[in-house]
């Protein structure tokens, strides 16, 4: 099973919960995947969901390192929906 298919079937809270539950253990495969849909879905909210994360990815005061972070971590929180 892909992470975001993960996500798709068990939610959010429950992905946080198993990566929380791995931390400080060796991750392998769909973990590695999961803990960066994870870690995108929290940058996301950290802009109050996708269409302010977004409003930022495309303003021309975010830094492009930002921006680039941004992009990805939309893209992997929209594969999930």
């Amino acid at each position: 099973m892909k992470a975001n298919e993960f996500v798709k079937k068990f939610g959010w809270e429950y992905a946080k919960e198993r990566m929380e539950y791995c931390k400080g253990a060796r991750l392998v495969g769909m973990e590695i995947e999961l803990k960066r849909i994870v870690e995108s879905h929290e940058l996301v909210m950290d802009y109050y969901g996708l269409t302010r994360a977004k409003e930022h990815a495309e303003s021309n005061y975010t830094a492009p390192e930002i921006k680039d972070a941004l992009k990805q971590a939309i893209a992997d929180v929209e594969s999930c929906q």
